[in-house]
């Protein structure tokens, strides 16, 4: 599981371009790039590493956190 000082509290700090982790309860969900951020509604577009898939996700449905470079 990732260190949680590197957990997000604040949707300003994440920026595109920056790497994340989507945990749901101990699960790592989902893993990509920012690709696009609204910190305003609480959410983040990723595009996933493992398909290039791009997904919508609720910050406040998941725990987020910045992962290393890939």
């Amino acid at each position: 599981m990732t260190a949680t000082n590197n957990r997000i509290h604040d949707l300003t700090l994440v920026h595109p371009g920056d790497r994340i982790e989507v945990w749901d309860q101990d699960h790592l969900r989902h893993a990509g790039t920012v690709s696009q951020a609204a910190p305003h509604l609480g959410v983040l577009w990723i595009l996933e590493d493992a398909t290039g898939i791009p997904k919508l996700i609720p910050a406040q449905d998941h725990r987020l956190h910045h992962a290393p470079p890939a």
